[in-house]
């Protein structure tokens, strides 16, 4: 079930430089060298699958967007925040 205005908001401000794109949220992440970026993209993957909701990953050199939709919902859900989440215990490692 899509969250409302309001439920996304409340919960961006939790994670901090997360932002939302009409129906995505998204956040790049930044590395000091690309194989960093490559191997975060991996262990973002692995979480995405467990989870069977799968991100659109964009990799630059030294940085990897992450964006977030439930495509079936038709916006934002529950289940992009719990990605997100997970997402950010990854980047810390």
């Amino acid at each position: 079930m899509k969250l409302t205005d309001q439920e996304i908001a409340e919960q961006l401000r939790q994670l901090p430089g997360w932002r939302r794109e009409k129906d995505t949220i998204t956040k790049t992440f930044r590395f000091s060298a690309y194989m960093d970026g490559i191997r975060f993209v991996q262990q973002v993957a692995e979480a995405a699958e467990t989870l069977n909701h799968h991100p659109d990953l964009t990799i630059g050199y030294c940085a990897v967007t992450v964006s977030l939709t439930t495509h079936d919902s038709g916006g934002i859900t529950q289940k992009d925040f719990t990605l997100a989440r997970q997402i950010e215990s990854i980047h810390i490692l």
